[in-house]
């Protein structure tokens, strides 16, 4: 999550906690009491903060024609597109569904996602890859 120098985390934030279960997902972001403080006082998050207390993973100045985190999601898109696409696929699986669980639900989760990754040619290609010190090329197989 990106958000721009001077954008209005207030209205953003009232949005998402009330409409998209914010109550449950803040907390799990920020914790417990840093949650109910900016929910019960409807506190205003600047940018800078909301990267701290992890609200948002970076905090880009806004440039001037408005679309300064619009280029930092592509420049961290150009950073992903390089990694295996299964193994990237099977780890959102493994992190959306294991923080919704109990630890040792969530570790068991992470095991069959990896267990997916296990067989794949893009596993193998890193691996050969790494011996090779050599960029791997994958492809989602």
């Amino acid at each position: 999550v990106w958000v721009g120098v001077g954008a209005c985390m207030s209205v953003c934030l009232r949005i998402y906690v009330f409409i998209e279960g914010g109550t449950q997902r803040l907390s799990r972001l920020v914790g417990r009491s840093k949650a109910k403080y900016l929910i019960f006082t409807a506190s205003v998050v600047k940018g800078a903060e909301a990267a701290e207390i992890g609200l948002v993973d970076e905090v880009v100045e806004q440039n001037d024609t408005g679309d300064a985190a619009y280029h930092a999601s592509l420049d961290m898109a150009r950073k992903i597109i390089p990694q295996g696409p299964v193994a990237v696929a099977m780890a959102k699986q493994a992190v959306n569904k294991g923080i919704e669980q109990e630890l040792q639900e969530g570790l068991r989760t992470e095991w069959a996602c990896y267990e997916n990754v296990i067989p794949t040619k893009d596993r193998i290609e890193g691996l050969m890859a790494f011996k090779e010190k050599r960029k791997p090329v994958y492809r989602g197989e």
